[in-house]
């Protein structure tokens, strides 16, 4: 439960096997079932009604991964600034509704948590952001990564930030103007 927010009691009808399932599933992960259904809804809620709408497709990384090293840097980092400045924009007023840094890093929140695109960690100290990105795809993605966000807060936030990009990370530094 989120604090200080408000929950209401529903009760819904399910089978037997989901039920036996959601039962595993959760003591697996060692939380109640009440606590795995929250959080399947609340993906919904954050990204899955969102994503239905973008048709997007969920690729296994591993086989993501040989794709990627089969495209040319060029082609990589074209894609990434066609992406960067149209489709991140397009999501972003989807969801939200306005482009600012606020929504510009829920949206990169979402993205790497159910996503896939990455682990993602935000610091900040005043005006000054720390955004880190650790990921398993290679260079290629982070090469994808820094062009995809260099466009993106360029054209949406007319942010220029910095790069530190390794062979499975991508350090973003900026600070907000």
């Amino acid at each position: 439960m989120v604090a200080g927010k408000k929950t209401l009691l529903r009760t819904i009808r399910i089978t037997q096997e989901l039920e036996d399932l959601l039962q595993k599933d959760a003591k697996l992960k060692r939380i109640s079932v009440n606590a795995l259904i929250s959080s399947i809804m609340t993906k919904y809620a954050e990204w899955d009604r969102y994503r239905e709408r973008f048709t997007a497709i969920t690729l296994n990384p591993r086989g993501f991964s040989f794709f990627l090293d089969s495209v040319d840097d060029e082609k990589v980092e074209a894609v990434a600034r066609q992406v960067g400045s149209a489709l991140s924009r397009e999501f972003i007023l989807f969801v939200s509704k306005k482009i600012n840094l606020e929504t510009y890093l829920s949206h990169l929140s979402l993205l790497c948590q159910y996503g896939g695109f990455a682990h993602l960690e935000i610091e900040n100290e005043g005006s000054d952001y720390t955004i880190t990105l650790l990921h398993t795809l290679g260079q290629k993605w982070s090469n994808y990564l820094m062009n995809l966000v260099d466009e993106s807060m360029k054209t949406d936030l007319s942010i220029v930030p910095r790069f530190d990009v390794k062979k499975n990370a991508v350090v973003i530094r900026f600070r907000e103007p």
